[in-house]
């Protein structure tokens, strides 16, 4: 088969598309090809590196002043390095790190594998998953799916349930 890009060369790599309403759409790329659109990455590349020239090429650059208050690192800065100063970093830059981590996976939503037995029971877990049925409910109740709708209250329950009793 060849390749869908330049129609030349022979396709050794597929790449799969998850659009966001879930739809697939597979592409056949050559080796070429699929490393001009950023599929294939350098071998032995720190993933620090390849997070700050992410950033660079993102372009964000708004805010470049806002610091964090605990240790004084700056945005600016954050873009350079790949890394937070320190633990207040996340909270200081929330919002700009929420919209780049959007940008980057197209959601700041976490769909891999779900939490292993102990982890389902750590408040954190919980918390995201309470969010989670609420945003489900809200969509249910819009799409007038009532008995879907029905289904996630329950399940809300027992998570409240379960943060009321700690």
């Amino acid at each position: 088969m060849l390749c869908e890009e330049c129609h030349e060369n022979e396709a050794e790599v597929l790449i799969t598309e998850v659009d966001a309403s879930g739809n697939l759409a597979e592409r056949h790329l050559c080796k070429a090809c699929a490393s001009k659109k950023g599929y294939l990455l350098e071998k032995h590349k720190p993933l620090s590196q390849m997070f700050i020239e992410l950033l660079k090429e993102l372009g964000e650059g708004e805010d470049e002043e806002l610091r964090c208050s605990a240790c004084g690192m700056s945005w600016a800065e954050f873009r350079r390095l790949g890394r937070f100063g320190c633990e207040r970093c996340y909270q200081e830059f929330g919002n700009h790190v929420e919209k780049l981590v959007s940008r980057i996976q197209g959601t700041t939503q976490h769909t891999g594998r779900e939490a292993a037995g102990d982890q389902k029971t750590s408040p954190v877990f919980v918390e995201i998953e309470k969010k989670r049925l609420r945003q489900q409910l809200i969509k249910a109740i819009q799409q007038e799916e009532y008995e879907k709708a029905a289904r996630i209250r329950d399940d809300l329950k027992k998570y409240e349930e379960r943060t009321e009793g700690q």
